[in-house]
């Protein structure tokens, strides 16, 4: 996360309830931050997390089989791959 001396130049407002107002700043206070702070690093964790799975592939141990065998076992040019690779480039 940004240290807090870092230039803050964007700005995020949203709403919400008074209840759930009360909950983000009664954990907030709970760690010694305030309400923006907790907000902040909250969600950027989540969103680090989220982009994470969003990069990782994950397979099965049968899909992952599937995957080797496809990769391993090359296959013969269609005649529109052998019409594409004889293109000309301009």
């Amino acid at each position: 996360m940004s240290r807090t001396n870092d230039l803050k130049d964007a700005r995020i407002e949203f709403k919400t309830s008074k209840d759930i107002k009360i909950l983000l700043q009664e954990v907030a206070n709970s760690l010694g931050m305030d309400l923006s702070n907790f907000l902040i690093s909250t969600a950027v964790q989540r969103a680090k997390e989220i982009q994470k799975e969003e990069r990782i592939l994950m397979l099965s141990k049968h899909e992952w089989t599937n995957f080797q065998e496809i990769i391993n076992t090359p296959q013969k040019p269609t005649l529109a791959l052998r019409e594409l690779m004889n293109l000309e480039e301009f």
